[in-house]
């Protein structure tokens, strides 16, 4: 076994590291049981003490993928920033997530086909979540005379659909550009805009 090196981890951790490590290299269908056993090094027999079956541990590596995916962005100085300097930590952020978690941003984003009602309406409450917080950073930014007074749902609708087209570039296609620079042009064309 190879817990030595993780003992900071309960073994449900270990096993979910090993699970998005896994699912991330050979996708949903292509992986065993037998493979994050290895990886987790710990016996297969040890995963069904957690988990019941492939599609549960897949849930519940999404589940901690997302959690870690909207942590990122949810950082307790963001309350200090300015609007500018929040949409600039926000595009890092998810500009640096896709970088780094490549296979898995494309499962997150776009292996959407294995994922049962459960996880569809736990993501959407997670994703509406989100929404709302940034339509009401957009409506504090108004009141505050940050930005002007635009329409801050569809402003919030704009950003994450920004957010939601730059995993295909950086994870199909492989755009190596500095998340701090791309960052710095996406949020000043939103803040900008494009006219000259």
């Amino acid at each position: 076994m190879k817990e030595s090196g993780k003992r900071g981890q309960n073994k449900r951790e270990i096993i979910l590291d090993a699970a998005a490590q896994v699912f991330s290299g050979k996708g949903y269908h292509n992986t065993r049981m037998e493979e994050i056993a290895m990886v987790a090094g710990i016996g297969k027999g040890t995963i069904y003490e957690y988990f019941d079956s492939k599609l549960q541990l897949f849930q519940a590596m999404m589940e901690s993928s997302l959690q870690a995916y909207y942590m990122r962005m949810d950082m307790p100085r963001m309350e200090t920033l300015t609007f500018i300097e929040r949409m600039s930590v926000l595009f890092e952020a998810h500009i640096t997530f896709c970088r780094e978690h490549k296979e898995l941003t494309r499962i997150i984003f776009w292996d959407t086909e294995i994922w049962d009602e459960e996880l569809k309406d736990w993501t959407f409450n997670l994703r509406n979540e989100k929404e709302e917080k940034l339509t009401a950073i957009i409506r504090d930014s108004i009141k505050r005379g940050e930005i002007r007074d635009v329409h801050a749902k569809l402003l919030t609708l704009l950003i994450i659909g920004c957010l939601g087209s730059l995993w295909v570039p950086i994870t199909l296609e492989d755009w190596d550009i500095s998340p701090s620079v791309l960052a710095a042009q996406l949020t000043d064309i939103i803040m900008s805009g494009i006219k000259k």
